[in-house]
């Protein structure tokens, strides 16, 4: 069997970030391409199908953000072990963050399938839409297992430094899609049409394969699990070192949806036209800032491991190269964007109202998407070595105590532009603060990791490391 080895901590700091961001970043795309997909071949089904679809985005983004959430506890904490040589210890927190993800799948289809109708009558689901949205959530609320155990295992396996075989099973599962959408949903030969139901369904088989696969990399390729029964002491023990990282990571994640309906709320102040407008440059918003994002995930392990083999430097050299990308880029798309402001709004829509709002969005608002990867990117290095309630303040402190109130006041004095130059101006300050702040954090762990001795091998069936 193999042995997990650290292979982030030699070698180019800069080409090691491109590759590992390189590769994540097809697999957003195909996360992306996955769930654009669902949407479409729903949409054909009718207005009353495509609206209980969109009812259940919030719930399936709440899920999302947990899964996400063990997921980076996961890379952290395993990345930082690889990075010390504790082969064992990969391997028993491993098999243990799976199971902790079995554990919530349990209890999240136990209180799924009990709320579906107070739930969703909640989020407005009217009587119209309630019946198919209770047959696509009756099915995905089963196939839970299969979303949220591979994203725990995929995070597993980034620990490892390799990003290109959760991407591979990202693309394979969107290639599956593509194909199961249309007969399942439309009916095809000796397959009923099942309308919602097939499109559940599509989602549930594409990640029931990708289940076995990331099992198999796990096992086979890596050598990161172990079929010894672990002991409820291992259990507890390898639990709370995930879940120290993850439900604070839940937290910082499920802030962001929070903020972006407040902040919808605020722009509606301008009309019909402007919430248009912003809707649709929140798009082109995400597409541009992917590459960001895809280099901020590939930062948890880089700098897990370098911070569990004491090599500090390697960390400030590889948050100073993506910090030197994420400003370059940001800056280039927002000089493109500038130049070709009237052009992108005249896509997206024909009404001079939403074209005047939209323009006036790419000219501004992309000056601060390189300050926004700052904050991604410190949010990541505070992950990485262990402080993931500073990563929750700094979010807090971005969205809420900046964005939000410079909104408000910015649309108050100079209305939807006054509110775009304002946040735009928050995001630039946010990510500078953020920068100085995960900067000192790698300063004070460094300095801490240089004051302790080496330490005894660890208790057995434990999980403790410094």
């Amino acid at each position: 069997m193999r042995r997990p080895a650290a292979t982030l901590t030699e070698g180019p700091v800069g080409a090691t970030l491109a590759k590992m961001a390189g590769a994540m970043l097809v697999g957003m795309f195909a996360v992306a391409a996955f769930n654009i997909t669902d949407t479409y071949f729903v949409a054909r089904l009718g207005t009353r199908q495509l609206a209980a679809m969109s009812f259940t985005f919030p719930v399936v983004m709440l899920v999302g953000g947990i899964a996400i959430g063990i997921g980076v506890g996961a890379t952290a904490v395993i990345s930082r072990i690889i990075g010390q040589g504790r082969t064992d210890q990969v391997r028993q927190l491993t098999t243990d963050a799976l199971l902790l993800a079995l554990a919530v799948v349990a209890g999240l289809v136990a209180l799924g399938l009990l709320t579906i109708r107070p739930l969703f009558g909640l989020l407005g689901a009217t009587a119209e839409t309630m019946p198919f949205v209770e047959q696509y959530m009756r099915i995905w609320y089963v196939g839970t297992i299969f979303v949220v155990v591979p994203m725990v295992g995929n995070s597993a396996i980034r620990a490892t430094g390799d990003m290109v075989w959760p991407s591979v099973i990202m693309v394979v599962n969107l290639g599956l899609n593509i194909v199961l959408d249309p007969p399942l949903i439309f009916g095809f030969g000796p397959v009923p049409a099942m309308g919602v139901s097939g499109a559940a369904l599509a989602t549930v088989l594409c990640r029931a394969l990708a289940l076995p696969a990331s099992l198999y990399v796990l096992g086979r390729r890596k050598g990161m699990l172990t079929l010894e029964p672990p002991s409820l002491r291992r259990l507890r023990a390898s639990w709370k070192r995930i879940l120290h990282v993850g439900l604070p990571a839940a937290a910082t994640h499920m802030l962001m949806p929070v903020s972006a309906g407040v902040l919808v709320r605020i722009v509606s102040w301008s009309g019909t036209a402007a919430v248009a407008a912003f809707g649709a440059g929140s798009r082109i918003e995400r597409l541009v800032v992917m590459p960001l994002m895809a280099l901020g995930v590939s930062m948890v392990p880089f700098v897990g491991q370098n911070r569990g083999a004491g090599k500090f430097q390697r960390i400030r050299q590889a948050h100073k190269a993506a910090w030197r990308f994420s400003v370059s880029w940001g800056l280039a798309c927002a000089l493109l964007l500038a130049l070709f402001s009237g052009a992108a709004s005249r896509l997206f829509s024909s009404d001079p109202a939403v074209c005047r709002y939209l323009s006036l969005l790419l000219c501004v608002a992309p000056l601060a998407y390189g300050l926004k990867g700052l904050s991604h990117l410190a949010g990541a290095g505070m992950n990485a070595i262990g402080q993931p309630y500073h990563a929750w303040a700094a979010m807090a402190l971005r969205l809420f105590v900046l964005s939000l109130p410079m909104a408000v006041g910015g649309a108050l004095l100079g209305g939807f532009a006054g509110l775009i130059v304002a946040v735009t101006a928050a995001e630039i300050v946010a990510g500078l603060a953020a920068t100085k702040w995960v900067l000192a954090l790698y300063r004070r762990a460094a300095a801490g990791a240089a004051a302790v001795t080496p330490h005894a091998p660890p208790l057995p069936e434990t999980v403790d490391y410094p």
